[in-house]
């Protein structure tokens, strides 16, 4: 019996690794349709959201088979309920990625600031960092890689600061790139959430680990 609720527990977390690395890849593909201006690249994201909501029903589901009819206790219980989480967060990570693909999409064809254009790049590569990094704390329970990948979103957070400071001034003096710069700004905020659903996944490993529920943020000095 023990066995096989440890096959279950595997196959639900492939599906986690699964999700991750189709919501990795999907942000991915947004970033590099901003970079070379590519809206059909961009609706291809859109389009690739479908496939990772139905992961996810596939991970709920399974996990409320698992808890009926094996009864987890203690840390089979949490990982069952971080599954959940997880899964949810990965979900939303996926559809965050789909909110900037559509930024782009529409804005494709605008006038556009190359230098801020790079730096929402490197703003989405640490973004994707974060989400990446959580999802591999959390396959190998690691509470310390959890916690340091939660640090890495005060990176994020800094660069989602600095860009819209520029992009704010960049918008009040070229009324030809206005448009695009406080389209830029949703974007910018869009990769922020992303990232902060890593973080969210972070937390679940802590969660499953040592059985406490934390926030790790900069608030906590973590």
């Amino acid at each position: 019996m023990r066995d096989e609720m440890q096959q279950q527990f595997d196959h639900l977390r492939s599906h986690v690794v699964a999700m991750s690395t189709q919501a990795d890849a999907m942000l991915a593909a947004a970033m590099e349709a901003l970079r070379s201006g590519d809206g059909d690249g961009a609706r291809d994201v859109i389009d690739a959201d479908v496939s990772i909501d139905q992961t996810y029903e596939q991970v709920q589901h399974g996990v409320l088979a698992l808890v009926a009819l094996h009864g987890p206790v203690g840390t089979d219980l949490r990982q069952a309920t971080a599954l959940m989480h997880v899964s949810l967060h990965l979900e939303r990570m996926g559809d965050y990625a789909v909110n900037a693909a559509r930024v782009v999409e529409r804005t494709a064809g605008f006038a556009r600031d190359a230098e801020l254009t790079e730096r929402l790049g490197v703003m989405g590569e640490r973004a994707r960092g974060v989400g990446t990094d959580a999802v591999d704390a959390f396959m190998r329970a690691d509470e310390d890689a959890a916690r340091h990948t939660a640090r890495l979103d005060d990176e994020v957070d800094r660069l989602d600061a600095e860009i819209f400071q520029r992009l704010v001034r960049l918008a009040s003096v070229d009324f030809d790139r206005l448009e695009w710069a406080t389209s830029m700004i949703r974007l910018s905020r869009h990769l922020e959430r992303y990232a902060d659903h890593g973080v969210d996944i972070a937390e679940q490993v802590v969660f499953v680990t040592t059985g406490s529920a934390v926030e790790l943020s900069r608030r906590d000095g973590t």
